[in-house]
């Protein structure tokens, strides 16, 4: 009998260690629109989570400040792809939630007419750029490249606040003398448009801030408890952010099939959103990063945006630089 018990007991143990691991659940949220939609697809559609290990349940919001506000209610483990100025404001208001990747660049370009007797950023003062609106990402870096590398005072210019269409037609019109546009809006528009770019923002930043790291237009943020509950899990998600990032700038071809599939949007668009992935999109949390967010934060806080200090204890690096070590490794 007691054989037949030790028999029985080694078979447990053996059915135990064979079968495979539980796949963790998470719950990611993200906007269902622009650019961060397709980070968001590629991550859902390529199963990046599940290479690692995870059960994604993927949540969708109809806009920006919504994915916040998700994580905050405790609808979502972790917000994919959270809005800086968002994101940046839940340190201010103490909520309990961390920053754990910065993931989309603010990519765009100062941009005048072909002919247009203006030839430098310089004399760009006393002029009319098109813009976003007031209180946005890009609108706020307009301000800050102005006047930090070019010495220009707020009353040396004015951003004229448009989608990027109507901004082409009012420089076409001469209702404004330069704007500001997304690379892929370019590509879009094509040679017809007749722009010539002047400068380009995240180069121009990476100036401002004297280090190599992007204006952040998107970051992922963790809800505080949940990263303390689950450490190997944040990881593991960031593992397969990394890697997903990484696979669609070597995949243009297959982005652009999932995106005109899932977004339904027509094959040329898809393309040239595929074919700007990495102008878009980055995977980071390294301290010129963290700098870039708090100067961000700096000028977001003088415009008014922000009510306070963003504290650095917002910015929790440890799981990233796992991820970085397990994600450059084969599998």
């Amino acid at each position: 009998m007691m054989d037949r018990a030790i028999f029985r007991a080694l078979a447990l143990a053996a059915l135990v260690i064979a079968a495979p691991a539980r796949a963790q659940e998470v719950r990611v949220g993200y906007w269902a629109s622009g650019a961060a939609a397709a980070l968001g697809i590629v991550m859902d559609k390529g199963h990046f989570l599940e290479a690692e290990g995870l059960k994604p349940t993927w949540v969708t919001v109809t806009k920006l400040a919504e994915v916040d506000r998700a994580l905050i209610s405790n609808s979502i483990d972790i917000a994919s792809s959270g809005g800086t100025l968002p994101s940046l404001l839940l340190g201010v208001e103490k909520v309990p939630a961390r920053i754990i990747l910065a993931n989309m660049i603010a990519d765009a370009n100062f941009v005048v007419p072909e002919a247009s007797p203006i030839k430098t950023m310089a004399d760009l003062r006393g002029k009319k750029i098109g813009s976003t609106p007031a209180g946005s990402t890009m609108y706020a870096l307009v301000g800050a490249i102005l006047r930090t590398n070019y010495g220009f005072a707020a009353a040396d210019f004015s951003q004229i606040p448009s989608g990027e269409a109507q901004l082409l037609t009012f420089m076409q019109r001469g209702d404004i003398d330069a704007a500001v546009m997304r690379t892929i809006t370019l590509r879009a528009f094509g040679p017809q448009a007749k722009l010539r770019v002047l400068a380009n923002v995240p180069e121009e930043w990476k100036k401002l801030i004297g280090a190599d790291s992007p204006p952040v237009l998107g970051v992922t943020v963790v809800n505080d408890g949940f990263e303390a509950a689950h450490p190997d899990l944040v990881v593991k998600y960031l593992v397969a952010n990394i890697r997903a990032v990484r696979w669609g700038a070597d995949h243009p071809d297959e982005v652009a099939a999932m995106l005109a599939r899932e977004l339904q949007m027509a094959e040329p668009d898809a393309r040239a959103l595929a074919g700007t992935w990495k102008l878009t999109y980055f995977a980071s949390l390294e301290e010129s990063d963290i700098a870039s967010l708090q100067r961000m934060a700096a000028i977001f806080r003088e415009d008014g945006s922000i009510p306070g200090d963003v504290p650095r204890d917002l910015f929790l690096t440890a799981p990233f630089q796992q991820a970085k070590a397990l994600a450059d490794k084969p599998r």
